[in-house]
């Protein structure tokens, strides 16, 4: 079976709620094998990440993992240690007749694989992974149920003839909330205390504390600051995900004093919307040579530097400001070529300069000289800027 929907659609807490709610009625009459195709990228990767698992769940040594080379085969080995030993004698045996009850004691235990980002594994050649778990669970060669979570809804499409013959072709598509009282009741549901948990049943005081904490997320919904960054994370993305992180800034503030925390404290923990705000951590040579790089790039009309350029230009700014009776040009030291490509390197590292990948041995600078110059105003990069713009 297939779960399609938009990342933060629920999919992944859709397939552990179930899990869940089957562990409490059937506790140890199943495991559950977790691949996720970022992580497990081939056939051996994943076969061995299956009996890592059902081998933590089982106690296995892991000594006694199947010897086979084939997959298909190894596989088969792998499921069969689910199987009890009286099962494996069952074919010898008359069949059950109809309407008597099998033997408990001959049921094999089941498994569940969940595949998690299912179109990555799609994308693995030959897709012997889904051919061989999709064709144990149609040959009913073992007990087992396969789960993929994809956010591609033409993942099936992607199938080979054979793995698609073998698909039940049974999806389940989730979407994203399309109003906003839906969206908050997503989000309310992840912030307030369920009454009917353990935790909350017991003590007179916490119950009352829970109580008030529910009320407080009722009430936010009500508060200016709050209705607007959740309107606004409904409109971009409509996922819970970053009014879940931003609550854990706003738990931060709660004291004994102040046991809730206020709806100023919801504030968005996303990125900067540029590179500029690393300008303020890097050494004086490595702004020296993003200054000389960007200034390049502005003087000859260039899309892309080496390193040599640059270096060449640095040395010119830095014997301008000797002849202009100013010490290494105000910045200090004169560095080596050799610690410059060092500081190159962590330009590189930071994002400040891209590789060029159309030309070999060139970088593109990721930020404006106009734009260093209005953050380093005043200071003698500033001149360096000033001189070109």
């Amino acid at each position: 079976m297939l779960i399609i929907g938009s990342r933060g659609s629920g999919k992944t807490t859709l397939v552990e709620t179930a899990i869940s709610s089957l562990t409490e009625s059937h506790s140890g009459e199943f495991h559950v094998v977790r691949l996720n195709g970022l992580l497990q990228t081939d056939d051996k990767l994943a076969l061995r990440e299956i009996w890592r698992q059902l081998g933590v769940e089982m106690e296995l040594d892991e000594n006694e993992q199947p010897k086979q080379t084939n997959f298909a085969d190894t596989l088969q080995s792998i499921l069969a240690i689910l199987s009890h030993p009286d099962e494996l004698a069952a074919q010898e045996e008359e069949p059950t007749l109809p309407g008597e009850e099998p033997d408990a004691a001959r049921t094999s235990t089941a498994v569940v694989f969940v595949l998690d980002e299912f179109d990555h594994f799609v994308l693995q050649p030959r897709q012997t992974l889904l051919y061989n778990l999709f064709d144990i669970a149609q040959a009913k060669k073992a007990p087992i149920a396969v789960l993929g979570l994809t956010s591609k809804v033409d993942v099936v499409d992607s199938l080979e003839k054979r793995v698609k013959s073998r698909f039940s072709h049974r999806t389940e598509h989730l979407k994203l909330p399309a109003t906003i009282d839906a969206f908050w009741e997503i989000v309310k549901e992840g912030l307030v205390v369920d009454m009917g948990s353990d935790d909350a049943i017991g003590d007179l005081n916490t119950e009352q504390h829970f109580r008030a904490w529910n009320s407080h997320i009722e009430d936010l919904r009500h508060q200016p600051h709050f209705a607007t960054f959740l309107r606004r994370n409904f409109a971009l993305s409509k996922t819970p995900a970053q009014i879940f992180n931003a609550t854990i800034m706003a738990l931060s503030t709660i004291t004994p004093s102040t046991p809730f925390p206020d709806a100023a404290a919801w504030t968005p923990l996303s990125p900067p919307l540029s590179n500029l705000y690393l300008l303020s951590s890097l050494s004086d040579l490595q702004l020296a040579l993003l200054i000389s790089a960007a200034r390049l790039e502005a003087l000859n009309d260039m899309e892309s530097v080496n390193f040599d350029m640059v270096y060449d230009e640095y040395l010119k700014l830095c014997a301008k400001g000797r002849v202009q009776n100013t010490p290494s040009g105000g910045v200090g030291r004169v560095w080596s070529k050799s610690v410059g490509t060092g500081a190159w390197e962590g330009l590189e590292g930071m994002g400040l300069v891209v590789v060029d990948t159309s030309r070999k041995g060139r970088w593109r600078v990721d930020v404006g000289l106009m734009e260093v110059k209005e953050r380093t105003r005043g200071t003698q990069w500033a001149r360096w800027c000033k001189e070109v713009l």
